[in-house]
């Protein structure tokens, strides 16, 4: 019973890095609408559907002993099917994050991250 909980509990990791990706991509997408900028905030939405993989690997780990979960590390499908794709969305949120708001660690203070538009 207690090795269920732990497990359901697991879940909630990807859950939440799912949510704050949603949360990134729409206040990106915002941002790139005030400031006309090429719509990547789309490859948020890209990271958060490599962690529909992950997490249904953690949720079919439910039914599992304590002895199955044991073997399930390692080299196994398993940890593959959740280890590169959660890998490779965090990559893909860490680049698109650095690349909408890079901005913030260079700028100084007084300083317009836009430019204006001229005016014709």
């Amino acid at each position: 019973m207690i090795e269920n909980l732990s497990t359901l509990l697991s879940a909630t990791a990807p859950l939440a890095l799912m949510i704050t990706l949603w949360v990134m991509a729409q206040i990106s997408r915002r941002f790139g609408e005030v400031t006309h900028r090429p719509p990547l905030y789309r490859a948020f939405y890209v990271a958060l559907a490599l962690l529909i993989c992950p997490l249904g690997v953690r949720l079919l780990a439910l039914g599992l002993t304590e002895n199955q979960i044991m073997g399930l590390g390692g080299n196994t499908l398993e940890a593959l099917l959740h280890d590169l794709p959660l890998a490779a969305s965090i990559t893909l949120a860490v680049l698109v994050t650095w690349r909408y708001w890079g901005w913030l660690v260079y700028a100084r203070e007084g300083q317009n991250p836009v430019t204006p538009r001229s005016s014709r």
